[in-house]
């Protein structure tokens, strides 16, 4: 993922893109990537699997994970 200077959009926060891979998520949330894949096997992050290999976490599904964590809901 290439990073993005948000002042230079005009934007004050970061600009997050609509699919992230595991290791992109990971950092966002500043977490090991072992992480991310766990709470996918729990059902408590959402992922989409492209082709065999390939694992995407829509920006909402990112979204919705860090709501319900800072809210204490699993």
């Amino acid at each position: 993922m290439t990073a993005i200077n948000p002042e230079e959009l005009g934007v004050s926060s970061p600009i997050v893109p609509a699919f992230l891979s595991v290791p992109d998520a990971a950092a966002y949330l500043g977490v090991h990537p072992a992480l991310v894949y766990k709470e996918i096997r729990a059902g408590r992050l959402r992922a989409v699997k492209i082709g065999a290999k390939v694992i995407r976490i829509p920006r909402e599904a990112l979204e919705a994970y860090t709501a319900a964590q800072s809210t204490g809901a699993n």
